[in-house]
């Protein structure tokens, strides 16, 4: 796979994403009722433009949260949108930030719709290292049902549909080091509505992952068939998998 972290904009990718906010509270809401208490640090892994990071901040206001993302253009809007003295925002590598980070430190290690794309390294038990004793891995993994709703040309579409396939989860995230981490898996989706300009609007600044690796040739072909069809509301059924492991 391409790698296309550096092609994100800001504004574009802020403006599509911020529609789904209701369903990513309902989503690390469940959270609420998995957890056997409420953490105090959080670790909020590839947080893009925050929109993670305030869902989270929703369900638990008094943690502190730290985001952390490649991306600094992501990054400076987070920051501006969440004027939170509970949260704060890095740019820089994940391994960069760990290295800055106290073993066992963690009550949350939160990762939503970015796992796939991290470095080997970084594994379950890598990441296991810094949390608390009862501390949680939390890993938001899109399923093939969503990564198929979204509207895109066939070929993309059949990619990512491919990418999400059940069997879930991969090698990478079935790994425990120890026999003791608790391993539980929850799903949650519903049905979300984007205006058809929006839509088109964000396929045209290519923002949408399953486009990366389009020619810009095929992406016009698509734009001007959807254009011409009367229906101007897309209907995504936004689902993910919820893998939480739990420190004993």
């Amino acid at each position: 796979m391409e790698r296309t972290i550096n092609k994100f904009e800001a504004t574009a990718y802020d403006q599509f994403f911020s529609r789904f906010d209701s369903y990513n509270r309902k989503l690390i809401g469940l959270l609420q009722i998995i957890l056997d208490r409420k953490p105090e640090t959080v670790l909020d892994l590839a947080c893009g433009v925050g929109h993670s990071t305030a869902a989270i901040h929703h369900s638990f206001p008094d943690a502190k949260i730290i985001g952390v993302d490649i991306d600094s253009s992501l990054i400076d809007v987070a920051k501006e949108a969440l004027p939170s003295p509970k949260i704060s925002f890095q740019a820089c590598e994940i391994s960069e930030l760990l290295t800055q980070t106290e073993p066992e430190s963690l009550d949350l290690i939160f990762v939503k719709s970015a796992y796939h794309y991290f470095e080997d390294q970084i594994t379950i038990p890598y990441l296991q290292r810094y949390l608390k004793q009862d501390g949680a891995i939390v890993i938001a993994e899109r399923t093939a049902r969503s990564a198929k709703s979204y509207p895109l040309p066939e070929i993309a579409s059949n990619y990512w549909e491919a990418i999400f396939v059940e069997p879930r989860p991969s090698d990478r995230l079935k790994f425990v080091e120890s026999s003791n981490t608790v391993l539980q898996v929850s799903c949650y989706g519903e049905t979300v509505s984007i205006p058809g300009e929006a839509y088109i609007e964000t396929v045209k600044q290519n923002q949408l992952v399953g486009l990366w690796m389009l020619k810009p040739g095929v992406i016009d072909r698509w734009i001007d068939q959807i254009n011409s069809q009367s229906d101007r509301q897309f209907s995504i059924f936004e689902e993910f998998w919820l893998y939480v492991y739990r420190n004993p």
